[in-house]
């Protein structure tokens, strides 16, 4: 096995790591969302959901976007070790989108976690929404 084939397993296994990785957070953030959007219209638990979603709902569609954004980058990364790997030619300019995919990957992890503690501080928070009739 020479050194070209190597460098390109090496390469795909990278990518093959991100893109799960990527996958799996974008499912987190995009089956969150259509929760909280479900809760937030009324569609689901409607009687027991808090009255103002609206940052926990931006919070995971920025992570969803930023879930795409590092699948790009770790795409791009894979194609710029796949370069290097044909043509023999060792350089690091696959470094920026890998640091790129992995900044994303953070970001939207962490944009995952602030939405749900958002949204559990804010259904702790708020009293529940009782409508009082008043008799005249």
């Amino acid at each position: 096995m020479d050194a070209r084939s190597q460098q390109i397993r090496a390469g795909a296994l990278s990518f093959s790591l991100f893109a799960g990785a990527f996958r799996f957070l974008g499912w987190l953030n995009g089956v969150a969302a259509l929760a909280l959007t479900g809760f937030s219209l009324g569609i689901v638990g409607g009687d027991v959901a808090a009255p103002d979603l609206q940052w926990p709902l931006e919070l995971l569609l920025a992570g969803l976007l930023a879930s795409c954004l590092g699948a790009l980058f770790a795409y791009l990364a894979q194609v710029s070790l796949l370069r290097q790997g044909y043509t023999g030619h060792l350089t690091r300019a696959h470094w920026p989108a890998q640091v790129l995919a992995a900044l994303c990957y953070v970001l939207s992890a962490l944009a995952f976690c602030a939405a749900c503690w958002l949204a559990a501080g804010q259904a702790v928070t708020d009293p529940p929404q009782m409508t009082a009739y008043t008799s005249r």
